[in-house]
């Protein structure tokens, strides 16, 4: 009898090197890595059997990451990470504010069953990086690949209901602007807008002050580096009626409306 050689399924890389490796030979797995960048453009790669890479840029970090990488049964690929300045960290540090925390995008791992081309375009929650029921910490970001381009970028996101607003991206789909819920006309966080008190107040918004765009409701935010949409609010409209949370990219300010 021969007995059966384990498949790789992921291996992850810092910067071309290799750090860990995972095969199927036991699924559910999660392997953990505490590791310190060696500088401030290092790349993150997560290469599946096919050798098709997600690489995430941690160009914003320095310090020490403490990454975990679970593999599910059916072959759903899922990892975050705590960022802190020592070699190690405890399991209450980002409720401390002593670390702060980057989710990574999920991926279907080749022999998955889900499709992947199912994912372009849906918003956060549909895409598993928000999870109805909890609450993603503030000082949580997440890093995200663009459907066309393939390239990474890091999104800030707000809860809009707990921050008593609502949100606006510009038509360039790369600006954000946040209005106050006491604004006349301001849709709620969650559910259908009203259209006319919404095109009142799409006509009384200013334009963005870093390119001059108008904001809209229903506006796409975009790739900022090809300026695909991202998360298609034009394609999938319904989704902007359950997708509480904002975004504004990272280490960036978003711009904000509100009346006395």
């Amino acid at each position: 009898m021969f007995e059966r050689q384990s498949k790789l399924v992921v291996e992850v890389l810092l910067n071309e090197k290799q750090i860990i490796v995972i095969s199927d030979e036991k699924l559910p797995v999660e392997k953990r890595i505490s590791f310190q960048l060696p500088n401030q453009n290092s790349i993150l790669s997560f290469r599946d059997s096919a050798r098709f890479s997600y690489d995430h840029s941690l160009n914003f970090e320095s310090g020490w990451i403490h990454l975990s990488v679970r593999i599910y049964p059916n072959l759903a690929c899922q990892a975050d990470c705590l960022v802190s300045e020592n070699e190690k960290v405890g399991e209450t540090d980002l409720l401390k504010g002593l670390a702060k925390g980057i989710r990574f995008q999920p991926f279907y791992l080749p022999g998955c069953k889900a499709n992947a081309a199912e994912l372009v375009g849906r918003g956060l929650f549909f895409r598993g990086l928000h999870f109805s029921g909890t609450i993603t910490p503030g000082n949580v970001s997440l890093s995200c690949l663009c459907d066309s381009c393939r390239k990474s970028f890091r999104l800030q996101s707000f809860h809009s209901g707990f921050g008593n607003c609502s949100y606006f991206y510009s038509d360039s789909g790369i600006n954000t602007l946040i209005v106050s819920e006491f604004v006349e006309g301001c849709p709620p966080a969650i559910g259908k807008p009203n259209l006319e008190t919404l095109a009142i107040l799409e006509a009384r918004l200013p334009k963005s002050s870093k390119d001059g765009t108008a904001f809209r409701y229903y506006n796409s935010l975009r790739c900022p580096h090809c300026r695909a949409p991202f998360i298609d609010f034009q394609k999938f409209p319904k989704e902007r009626e359950v997708e509480y949370y904002g975004n504004y990219f990272y280490n960036e300010k978003p711009e904000h409306f509100s009346e006395s």
